[in-house]
């Protein structure tokens, strides 16, 4: 569940059995942790059969053109593969500001409960010729940057505070992802990424298509660049 500029939530079932929960409300207050007790979905499907979630229109605009106004969005999936997905800017369903506020205080007892940091151990990041690596270890970080076209080597030694800021950009900017999109041309310029956390959890994505990439590359080209920029 997401509103723009305010807050998202995201409640998930793992792999391992636990419960995932991420809270964002607003860059870059956040937390995160698991729990084994799943009687959370219990409750959100209470409110979802209250509403009547299943029956949105899988999206609401305004009748009037509205500059600099509110979204919102909500995703459910099931075990079963039956998924709700809706959303709007400026418009909803008639009971959509009940059921907001009814998700919010079903969701604050949990909200509420202390934070466990899912940590980045290993992130690596290619664009072009240029590879970027993260490695966490005892007490710092370890960059890595190879450039093989320009002879380019280098080693840095970075605070842990590197791996904790790229953890939350991670978030915030979506890069949480699977995937591979291909390209036609072949001039094409590869992007790929890899992340590696504590918990075992891992993402890989790679594209050759450019406008699925362009957002990655200027927050990551950012990222990196501002690092580097602040040797230790």
């Amino acid at each position: 569940m997401a509103r723009f500029g305010g807050y998202r939530y995201n409640i998930e079932a793992t792999k391992d059995g636990k419960v995932h929960f991420l809270f964002n409300e607003g860059y870059p207050d956040e937390k995160e942790y698991y729990l084994e007790d799943h009687s959370v979905f219990d409750s959100l499907d209470l409110l979802i059969r209250k509403y009547k979630m299943e029956k949105y229109r899988s999206n609401y605009m305004p009748k009037f053109d509205v500059l600099d106004g509110e979204s919102w969005s909500i995703y459910v999936k099931y075990a079963s593969g039956a998924s709700i997905s809706s959303g709007g800017y400026m418009a909803g369903p008639d009971n959509w500001r009940e059921a907001e506020k009814a998700l919010i205080q079903c969701l604050q007892p949990w909200k509420e409960m202390p934070g466990v940091v899912n940590e980045v151990n290993r992130f690596k990041y290619s664009y072009g010729t240029t590879t970027y690596l993260i490695e966490r270890k005892e007490d710092h970080a370890l960059l890595t940057v190879d450039d093989p076209s320009e002879g380019r080597h280098e080693v840095h030694r970075k605070g842990l505070d590197m791996l904790e800021n790229l953890r939350v950009m991670i978030n915030v900017e979506g890069l949480k992802e699977n995937g591979s999109l291909k390209s036609d041309d072949p001039e094409s310029t590869p992007f790929v990424f890899e992340i590696d956390y504590s918990n075992g959890d891992s993402y890989f994505y790679e594209s050759y298509d450019l406008k699925y990439q362009c957002h990655y590359t200027e927050v990551l080209q950012w990222f990196f660049s501002e690092w580097l920029s602040n040797n230790e």
